[in-house]
């Protein structure tokens, strides 16, 4: 057993230990052993952390005897992505997210101790969360054998280059993603285990566990959703750069994947500050906690299911039946719980006092429109994989299908977002005057579209008549509700910010604006970016190194042209040295039998060569390493090899093949030649980069310049990656893609509306979401800080 396995069985046992004294503990009301239990988990998460420091160590080195980083990863690969492809796959992106999760998990219960039996039953659950998780890992170890590769090699056989890393995640943003997309997704298996021992404990009786947990469930999800948030901008931004998508999201199921938790978190959010344990929000603000890690699970599996096609299944090797078992427990826990408690309670008390219109109802309203359209995007992802479950037929749900549905859902929620606002600045009756006039005037600007263009979806590929109508709405219908919301915000920020004394509450109050302000922004750039992003193509012929084709290439149907400047051809690595890709005749001593019967490259000073009727033999460093070359015509006899000289060859090595020799590689002429100029064969193509320097002009005014083009992976299929050619323009982005083959440049132009906006959206709600967390004066981390140590939270009625 390996040392990342020894890790990951000590940090099993030690969890499972802690979580079984606190279940015993909680169901016995029994507190022996609970002393142990920091010290039990502690050692847990030094374990993981240990064992994902060891795969990441083993990344970094390119340690190739772990069969998990021979598959993801090169030693051309910068160190960057390197570390990268710990988390390319399956078994990688579980040990991060188990060791994530169990700091989270280790440091609440640092901060929240033990003291009593609602306590222990959170932490049990959070405890027995990553218990699960190492013992999937164990499993399916990411420390596993090269063995389990290449079972019927050699003893001690251990390859000289990895596969590489998937091209898609040779990227930055690739190498931030998914780090953060897993911390938001650890941060909120503390508000999970909240809301399932609420729940559980009412069962039984014991009372009210989220009363007493609500002030750090609030920090806990807002520190979810501020990461999940990044996360998904980054994914978007990823898109756009490497795809040549042109755009930052295309409903891909991946990303479906990660926005149905992220929109389910934000009514959470919403539903737990109007949580009152004996009242409003009782039950739904603990059900909804606990759902939200119920939802990440749900997608994580489902994509991970291999039903999808996505573009960007990283790790879509199959999840098995342990991360099945965990979705349904999460389900059980995180939604069957709460919805049998809700159904034998008869719904909760909604805190009216009998008028219909107060800000409680207008907020169950914006929950209940974000449950809405979590269920627009949840039931888009999960359709293929019931239908194909049910029937054997693979189908997929197009784009159309999460537009048409989400659009109207937006619309009113941009409404009652202006109204709700309004309505604590203006009142009652001003506010509905508002709603009336913005909402007429959506009504009306769903009918004007100029041209077929506005519309949302013109040609729909249904009949049903639904989409129809769906289909004709004039995108103008958005300005109204969008400019009611951005008013109403600001009416708000301006009543209420210069009226504030509290230092924090100011602040706080000025994070909700930006949050709103950047979601109204981010809603109205979408469906423009899309509808009116232009594109158009040119080709220009001739394309090779000595005969490139300057002239002006006019883009049909835009004002664009371009001009070719340059073509450029590359493979990678670049002159690399021979120990990068070849073995020394003392290194493949070391390695001994185990590599017989293989192909190597080999590098060395020929020191002896004997020239034979049927073959040339060639020592290397005057080792027992020879390089055979077999005559099977005039040239090997032509072979210009001389001793002194340096040497790189490839071929089949052959142990013990013939006498005073271990070992000897049997290469030919074409796979032998000098270390300053390697023959082709022995140097293997990671990449091969094709470019074209490209200048773009509108009405014959230079816009942008650079290289656009494409790289190709001959190792992995020949996998393509884009190289796009941006141009970040205030109103516009111009974006080019060229896809160059056969001396021909395919050149697109597209421009892209309205990203400054989009970028200006990320901005407002990234910022106004840490503002929120650091300095709400209730829930914040600054009052957390503050504050002097708690083992609860206070009584939430005397809070808000």
């Amino acid at each position: 057993m390996n040392v990342g396995n020894v890790l990951l069985a000590t940090a099993f046992a030690v969890l499972l230990g802690a979580t079984g004294i606190l279940a015993r503990a909680y169901l016995a009301d029994d507190d022996r052993h609970v002393g142990y239990v920091t010290m039990l988990t502690g050692t847990g998460a030094v374990a993981l952390a240990g064992a994902l420091a060891q795969l990441t160590y083993q990344f970094v080195v390119t340690d190739y005897s772990n069969a998990y980083v021979w598959n993801n990863t090169a030693d051309y690969l910068p160190l960057l992505y390197r570390v990268t492809g710990v988390y390319a796959g399956n078994e990688g992106s579980i040990l991060l997210w188990a060791a994530l999760t169990a700091l989270v998990a280790f440091t609440a219960g640092v901060i929240r101790g033990f003291p009593d039996r609602h306590s222990k039953l959170v932490h049990a659950i959070t405890f027995g969360i990553v218990t699960y998780f190492v013992g999937m890992l164990l499993l399916q170890s990411p420390f596993a054998s090269i063995r389990t590769e290449f079972a019927n090699a050699p003893p001690g056989y251990i390859p000289t280059s990895g596969e590489g890393l998937n091209p898609l995640l040779v990227d930055p943003y690739m190498a931030i993603h998914p780090p953060v997309m897993f911390v938001s997704y650890a941060l909120l298996t503390m508000p999970f285990a909240i809301g399932a021992a609420h729940f559980v404990s009412l069962f039984r009786g014991d009372g009210s566990v989220f009363a007493a947990w609500r002030g750090s469930v609030t920090r806990w999800l807002r520190v979810s959703w501020l990461f999940l948030t990044v996360a998904v901008a980054l994914g978007g931004l990823w898109s756009y750069t490497v795809l040549g998508w042109g755009g930052i999201w295309a409903w891909d199921p991946v990303e479906t994947a990660i926005l149905v938790p992220w929109l389910f978190l934000t009514a959470t959010v919403h539903a737990v500050v109007r949580y009152r344990p004996n009242d409003e929000y009782r039950i739904l603000a603990p059900a909804m906690t606990a759902t939200v890690f119920s939802l990440a699970i749900y997608t994580t599996s489902i994509v991970r299911s291999g039903t999808f096609r996505s573009v960007h299944s990283f790790a879509d090797g199959g999840i098995g039946i342990s991360f099945i078992v965990l979705m349904v427990l999460t389900s059980v826990l995180g939604v069957v719980v709460p919805l049998a408690y809700w159904f034998l309670q008869d719904g909760e008390a909604t805190g009216s006092d009998g008028a219909w219109l107060t800000r409680d109802n207008l907020l169950h309203a914006a929950v209940l429109l974000f449950g809405l359209l979590t269920f627009v995007s949840l039931w888009g992802l999960s359709f293929p994989v019931l239908r194909a479950a049910v029937t054997g037929v693979e189908v997929s749900v197009e784009s159309h299908y999460f537009n048409l549905w989400s659009y109207p859902l937006v619309g009113i929620a941009l409404l009652l977002l202006g109204f709700y606002m309004d309505f604590d600045v203006e009142g009652r009756r001003r506010s509905l005057t508002g709603l009336a006039v913005f909402g007429t005037a959506a009504v009306a600007a769903a009918f004007v579209a100029p041209s077929e263009t506005w519309q949302l979806s013109p040609s729909p590929p249904t009949q049903s008549p639904i989409y129809g109508v769906l289909g004709s709405i004039s995108v103008l219908s958005i300005l109204p509700p969008a400019a009611y919301a951005i008013l109403g915000v600001t009416k708000r920020a301006l009543a209420r910010i210069p009226a504030t004394a509290d230092r924090g509450a100011m602040f706080k109050e000025t994070g909700i604006t930006a949050i709103h302000v950047g979601a109204v922004l981010l809603v109205l750039s979408l469906p423009f970016m899309y509808m009116f992003a232009g594109q158009a193509s040119a080709m220009a012929t001739g394309i090779a190194s000595e005969s490139v084709d300057t002239s002006y290439q006019d883009v049909a149907g835009t004002d664009y042209s371009v001009r070719v400047l340059d073509y450029t051809s590359n493979e990678f690595p670049q002159n690399p040295k021979p120990e990068s890709y070849a073995l020394s005749a003392d290194q493949v001593a070391a390695r001994g039998p185990s590599l017989n019967g293989t192909v190597q490259a080999v590098y060395g000073t020929v020191t002896d060569i004997r020239r034979g009727p049927q073959a040339t033999v060639i020592q290397l460093d005057n080792s027992r390493t020879w390089v055979g070359v077999i005559q099977r015509n005039e040239t090997t006899g032509n072979l210009s090899v001389q001793t002194g000289q340096g040497l790189v060859a490839r071929g089949r090595l052959m142990w013990n093949f013939v006498p005073n020799a271990d070992a000897t590689v049997l290469a030919s002429p074409q796979t032998i030649g000098s270390p300053a100029n390697p023959p082709e064969g022995v140097v293997p193509t990671r990449v091969q980069v094709d470019g074209v320097s490209l200048a773009v002009y509108e009405d014959g005014k230079l816009v942008t310049s650079g290289v656009a083009g494409q790289r190709e992976y001959p190792q992995q299929g020949n996998m393509q990656v884009r190289d796009v050619l941006i141009d970040r323009g205030l109103v516009t982005d111009t974006y080019v893609i060229a896809g160059v083959s056969d001396g021909t440049a395919s050149m697109t132009v597209k421009q892209v509306p309205l990203m400054s906006l989009l970028r200006l959206s990320i901005v407002l709600l990234v910022a106004g979401m840490s503002t929120v967390l650091v300095f709400d004066p209730e829930h914040g981390i600054q009052t957390l800080t503050a504050s002097t140590a708690s083992s609860t939270d206070v009584e939430p009625e005397t809070t808000d």
